[in-house]
């Protein structure tokens, strides 16, 4: 349905005008403006799929490896997949391969930080109530991982309790 608004029209006009302007200009003969392109070395089909035009496995290119490499210590993995367009698994077999590491994943995920005050007072209350480690873990809910970490992050004097006084057996 055409629009029988003026101002819709009056808009169209100035597209019109440059495409005439530019059709005028390339029938004289006159040259074109060519812009310069970087061009990446990069098949499509192997940057998505990892698969070259012809089936087989493409390895990727030794400079992009290298600022991938270069790049690993500031970024995670998460982000290393959004700034290279790679999946988890390339990632890590390119790492694999040239010996670097990503950054930790919970060095910059600042919003663990927000519920470790109150699992730090709860950690210090059982300790100091008489639970051991595992109770403690139990307790709480939290992971092995999770545990050691707010032990570690806030200095919290947690000593394991040697084996002949664990679960009140004594070693023979």
């Amino acid at each position: 349905m055409i629009s029988p608004e003026l101002s819709t029209i009056r808009q169209k006009d100035l597209d019109r005008d440059w495409i005439a302007r530019a059709t005028a200009e390339y029938e004289q003969g006159t040259t074109l403006e060519t812009l310069i392109t970087q061009v990446r070395d990069v098949d499509f089909g192997a940057m998505f799929n990892g698969k070259s035009r012809d089936g087989t496995r493409a390895e990727p290119n030794p400079s992009f490896e290298s600022k991938v490499a270069a790049a690993a210590p500031t970024l995670t993995v998460t982000e290393a997949m959004k700034t290279f367009h790679l999946c988890e698994r390339d990632l890590k077999r390119m790492a694999s391969r040239m010996g670097f590491k990503f950054k930790r994943g919970y060095t910059t995920n600042q919003g663990h930080k927000a519920t470790d005050g109150p699992m730090v007072e709860r950690i210090i209350a059982l300790r100091d109530v008489g639970l051991n480690r595992s109770q403690v873990m139990k307790q709480t809910g939290m992971c092995y991982e999770k545990f050691h970490r707010l032990l570690k992050d806030y200095g919290i004097d947690f000593p394991p309790l040697p084996f002949n006084l664990r679960n009140g057996k004594t070693k023979r």
